[in-house]
């Protein structure tokens, strides 16, 4: 093997890994948004139990206090919503542009070429799992909210139930 033929086969190996390094990026990308959907859902799913439970106890019970807790789980639960709604907007994902990649380097050897797709990708790349890290980052708190309103609650009916 010359090397000319060794120098395209790195070329190659470097192009093949930006691009598996981006596919493993994307799938990455699309189970967390999977992830933030579910946990929209279960929020979702817990503001009108808590608000009817809430207005069923404070009708029922001359305690006040109940309403603090209740107003607590509430907030954590809408609060992440919010954050969930916020994650699924578009964001700063990028991409390599075949068409503006080929009007700039065509004249160049393809060894050449390989060399900075691979590259351009790897940067690309690096964006991307910023992007992905700050998701991740935002979900952990979706979660710590959902944990943290579903203990307010559970700790409300514990409390409530010791007191009837």
């Amino acid at each position: 093997m010359d090397k000319e033929e060794e120098e395209l086969q790195k070329a190659k190996f470097f192009f093949k890994l930006a691009l598996k390094s981006d596919e493993v990026l994307q799938k990455a990308n699309e189970r967390l948004n999977e992830k933030v959907k579910g946990f929209i859902t279960i929020s979702a799913t817990l503001v009108p139990i808590v608000v009817g439970l809430g207005y069923y106890i404070l009708t029922q019970k001359t305690a006040n206090w109940v309403f603090i807790p209740f107003l607590l789980s509430l907030g954590s639960f809408v609060l992440s919503i919010i954050i969930g709604v916020f994650i699924q907007r578009p964001t700063g994902f990028r991409f390599l542009n075949p068409k503006k990649f080929k009007r700039k380097w065509n004249q160049k050897p393809l060894i050449f070429i390989i060399y900075k797709s691979a590259s351009t990708w790897s940067d690309t790349v690096a964006k991307n799992k910023r992007v992905i890290n700050s998701k991740e980052f935002w979900l952990d708190a979706m979660l710590g909210l959902i944990c943290l309103g579903s203990a307010i609650l559970a700790v409300t009916f514990l409390t409530l139930g010791l007191t009837m």
